[in-house]
């Protein structure tokens, strides 16, 4: 099979940009987008409520991670503030932390969001924004930074978690950071269903892409059977033109 051309590429990639803005990926947004009670965007609190929310961002469900985050965000304000976070004892996080369904793995989860609370205090003396001023808000110095120092940031500087954060601060917490949305991230296994159905091969996204190919493949591509020849939401599918199982070709469709 050819590769896909450029300009095939260049519309899939602007059609499911448009599709993730307005919400049509079958009702999914970014859900990282919406403002937790009584936070102004772009905010040191919106900054630290954005880092430790993506922190446990890694396989989950955007839909329910996000809106959970927020309801913890409005019962308990202080379990986001890492000046709060850097001197409590991750036991005492836990009750108030497994409310809602945001914590996954409720021990380790409790413990990750402390450290990650205190490399906050560490690095940027309890503040996001000075983190990335000191690497000049330049996603490549970011994630350099971040490889170097694994142990202060656990699993906010992995490999697919990185990025993903830097571009989530970029976007829903509108700071300046250059070339956070190219950066590279490893698929997640939604996002390579999407893939797989529109012909197109690779093992890294870039951050701006990965959330609408996951919220795809999450949300339309598996519902596909694995022996059917024509998904089933195709016609609500703003890149079924281009899919192996969406609306059959034409001679003016692309393919």
């Amino acid at each position: 099979m050819n590769s896909p051309s450029d300009e095939r590429l260049a519309v899939i990639r602007r059609r499911l940009l448009a599709a993730f803005e307005g919400e049509a990926l079958w009702g999914t947004g970014d859900p990282a987008r919406q403002l937790p009670p009584g936070v102004a965007r772009g905010s040191d609190r919106h900054l630290a409520f954005l880092t430790l929310t993506c922190t446990l961002s890694g396989g989950r469900d955007p839909r329910q991670l996000w809106p959970a985050a927020r309801q913890v965000f409005r019962d308990h304000p202080q379990l986001f503030d890492p000046l709060i976070l850097a001197h409590t004892d991750p036991r005492d996080l836990l009750p108030q932390l497994n409310a809602h369904g945001l914590l996954r793995k409720p021990k380790s989860e409790a413990v990750l969001w402390q450290r990650i609370g205190k490399a906050i205090v560490m690095r940027g003396g309890g503040a996001v924004a000075p983190i990335l001023a000191s690497e000049g808000h330049d996603a490549r110095n970011l994630l350099r930074m971040l490889q170097k120092n694994k142990a202060t940031f656990p699993v906010l500087s992995g490999p697919q978690t990185a990025p993903r954060w830097l571009y989530c601060l970029a976007r829903a917490g509108q700071q300046p950071i250059e070339a956070a949305a190219r950066s590279p991230v490893p698929v997640s296994p939604y996002a390579a269903r999407a893939l797989e159905s529109l012909s197109i091969k690779g093992k890294r996204l870039s951050a701006e892409m990965f959330e609408p190919l996951d919220a795809l493949g999450r949300r339309g591509c598996v519902r596909r059977k694995p022996k059917t020849a024509r998904c089933p939401v195709a016609e609500q599918c703003p890149v079924a033109a281009f899919c192996r199982f969406g609306k059959p070709a034409s001679p003016t469709t692309p393919r």
